[in-house]
């Protein structure tokens, strides 16, 4: 007894410190078990650095010799500082762009990017690198330094211009031309359509008709929804798209236009969304942003109500307030985000 005691005193820190550290554990990982990447590196920090605290306060209760534990603290500072010293330059300027773009906003989680050889719409937004879903679907982490160091072209959701450009012969006159292009992009649905004489060529005029997209979701069918548009107005029209330097190699005779036999405008109900398929991760992330942006206005809104009310009414509310901050916790699982996705805010609204 006489030789533990001088222990006592350690042993019982070491217990309440291990007992606070499995708490921890449980409150900020364990009973989350699906929090994504970027919601779970902080908390792993956190709890890297309670254990770490937890370790110097054991050191620092020790019945030990001054200058033993001051070396041993002094070993411990030495291994923390070797750890970040060689991590140091990636990771903290990573860290520090993340808290940039945080700051300055330049795109969100949904925007359609393009930043270096890579064009997608961003999935996901963490501490080290953002995560973008090209059009064939592939998801691709960059590294948030990159951003700060590279011009980034960001299409927000709120719309931006689409444009095509194609070359005609001299034989057309403009006038004609541009009118017809200006039809194309209306039947594509797109506004204030607008066209440039893009250059006069030795062979040909090059021409690019543009107009203003409401909705940036669907960037990529409407794209193509133009260039079919073009090709059946101006297949219609009877001009042929074609550089006058082809060279023919069929038999045919050289004043025979080459357009199709039949063409037709593509009806809506035909046209692919591409974008359901290709940004599927970054349609659902976009979704969930939505919803959590909603839910918190609510919250906000109904907090304000709650602190005015009084009684029954001041319960009810309560109750309506708890179930939307379940909901909130719920929005941010993976696993509920397709099926909360599909709810919309009316539906939100009523409950």
């Amino acid at each position: 007894m006489f030789l533990v005691q001088p222990f006592l005193p350690l042993l019982i820190t070491a217990l309440v410190l291990g007992a606070g550290l499995l708490l921890a554990q449980y409150v900020l990982i364990t009973r989350q078990p699906n929090l994504g990447n970027e919601a779970r590196l902080p908390r792993q920090l956190v709890l890297f650095a309670l254990t770490l605290i937890s370790l110097i306060v054991l050191v620092v209760l020790s019945p030990l010799a001054e200058s033993t534990r001051n070396q041993i603290l002094g070993l411990i500072g030495l291994l923390v500082s070797a750890v970040i010293a060689v991590s140091a330059t990636a990771f903290v300027t990573n860290f520090m762009a993340a808290i940039m773009l945080r700051v300055t906003r330049p795109f969100a989680v949904g925007d359609f990017i393009t930043v270096g050889d890579h064009f997608g719409k961003v999935a996901e937004r963490g501490l080290f690198d953002t995560e973008i879903q090209t059009e064939s679907g592939e998801l691709i982490a960059i590294p948030n330094a990159i951003f700060i160091s590279t011009a980034v072209k960001v299409i927000t959701k709120d719309g931006t211009i689409i444009s095509t450009t194609l070359s005609l012969g001299y034989e057309i006159n403009h006038g004609r031309i541009e009118a017809l292009l200006i039809r194309a992009a209306k039947n594509t649905g797109l506004t204030d359509p607008y066209v440039h004489v893009v250059e006069l060529g030795d062979f040909s005029v090059t021409y690019r008709v543009n107009g203003f997209l409401n909705e940036a979701k669907t960037l990529l069918t409407c794209r193509s929804n133009l260039n079919a548009a073009v090709l059946d107005t101006l297949h219609e029209a009877g001009i042929e798209i074609m550089s006058p330097t082809y060279a023919r190699h069929m038999q045919q005779p050289l004043d025979r236009a080459q357009i199709p036999q039949a063409t037709r405008q593509r009806s809506s109900a035909e046209t692919s969304t591409v974008e359901d398929v290709a940004f599927s991760k970054a349609n659902l992330a976009e979704a969930q942003e939505s919803l959590k942006k909603e839910i918190e206005a609510q919250i906000s809104e109904l907090s304000i109500e709650v602190s005015e009310a009084s009684g029954d009414a001041k319960s009810q509310l309560q109750d309506s307030l708890k179930k939307l901050e379940a909901k909130l916790v719920a929005v941010r699982l993976p696993q509920n985000l397709a099926g909360l996705a599909s709810n919309s805010s009316a539906g939100i609204n009523k409950e």
